[in-house]
């Protein structure tokens, strides 16, 4: 069975429902519709067909919407599966089952007994026109690790994955009112002052239509601004500063590794450097997960992790979001943390500073 995308009620998922309410109140989301049980058997599959026919889209984008996916407790962000740029109607649907399915993949079970949340129960995927980006990414509209009252805007050039994925270190500003800070990326930013603006004016009048701050994709093309999702953000903090100097009686050494402070808190433990799943069985609970970039697969080390630090990522990506749900500390674009840090090295990570510091105890020399 298939239902409009503007009229998805609460049989859609919560991503779903999010974005027909968007739709309702005027606000641009790239047309789409909703494939419910999708399990159930294929008789959802000649009806999929003939909508995609009808929509005449150049590529489409398969998107999970679980029950419990996009919530204002659990987010499940980058856990269940959504793939972009789909051409051929037998590629669409082997990704909608693929889609009704990642509930149950390792990463997606380790983050919901993280959380202490039931598995997420996939009963509907969300089939949209893919909207050709000239530049896309994420935004809070307020402040996920300080708690401030600022739209943080986080872009990359084209599609959005590298932003919302972590695979890259996006151009990011904070918007405070009138004032735009640039806090991170290289010259020739991908939107001009102006598109900042527009974007964080965006993000408040849809944070007035939910009641509540969001965690909102968008996207440019041409003279549009798309919203491709829009959903609670999780684990706000409060908006106080701590201080880090001091810890327990532990007192901060010397700095080996700066980068954007991604989830708040300080915590401390032996350095395992991981660089890919061959890896992953060295890891043990209570270490510093260090490595180039993380993805949904890496949930399980997470989930047992004391702190997380990678060498590329932004604020606002999806191992930030499941830091902060997960209450470790973890610091993001540390370049070079690879190199600087070695495996079985005693590290204080601070998630508020964005620091990754030796330690030694009071009094010691």
């Amino acid at each position: 069975m298939l239902i409009s995308l503007a009229h998805a009620d609460e049989r859609c998922g919560s991503k779903a429902v999010n974005l027909a309410h968007l739709v309702r109140a005027g606000f641009d989301v790239p047309p789409g519709f909703v494939v419910l049980d999708v399990l159930s058997g294929d008789s959802w599959v000649p009806e999929l067909r003939a909508a995609l026919r009808d929509a005449s889209a150049a590529s489409v984008a398969v998107r999970s919407s679980a029950l419990g996916e996009d919530g204002a407790e659990a987010s499940f962000a980058g856990q269940l599966r959504s793939t972009l740029g789909l051409t051929e109607p037998a590629q669409v649907i082997a990704q909608v089952r693929r889609a009704a399915r990642s509930g149950v993949s390792p990463g997606a079970l380790a983050y919901a007994a993280r959380m202490g949340q039931e598995p997420a129960a996939v009963v509907s995927v969300i089939v949209q026109a893919l909207v050709p980006a000239e530049v896309a990414g994420v935004m809070f509209t307020r402040h996920p690790v300080t708690g401030s009252h600022e739209v943080v805007i986080e872009a990359g050039r084209r599609l959005g994955e590298g932003v919302v994925h972590g695979t890259m270190t996006p151009w990011t500003w904070a918007v405070d009112g009138h004032t735009v800070t640039r806090q991170a990326g290289h010259p020739r930013p991908p939107l001009t002052l102006r598109q900042v603006h527009q974007l964080a004016g965006l993000g408040l009048r849809i944070e007035a239509i939910f009641g509540s701050s969001q965690d909102i994709e968008w996207a440019i093309a041409g003279d549009m601004t798309w919203v491709l999702q829009s959903r609670p953000i999780t684990a706000n903090p409060a908006a106080t500063t701590p201080d880090a100097a001091q810890r327990d009686g532990r007192i901060v050494g010397r700095v080996l590794a700066t980068g954007t402070p991604a989830s708040p808190g300080i915590a401390e433990g032996f350095v395992r450097i991981v660089h890919g799943f061959d890896d992953f069985a060295r890891f043990e609970a209570g270490e510093v997960l260090v490595c180039r970039t993380t993805s949904p697969a890496w949930t399980p080390l997470l989930a047992r992790a004391a702190a997380v630090v990678t060498e590329i990522g932004g604020l606002l990506a999806h191992a930030a979001i499941v830091a902060r749900e997960f209450g470790i500390p973890a610091v993001l674009a540390a370049e070079k943390a690879i190199s600087a840090l070695t495996d079985g090295q005693h590290v204080i990570v601070d998630g508020t500073a964005g620091t990754i510091t030796t330690t030694h105890a009071s009094g010691e020399q």
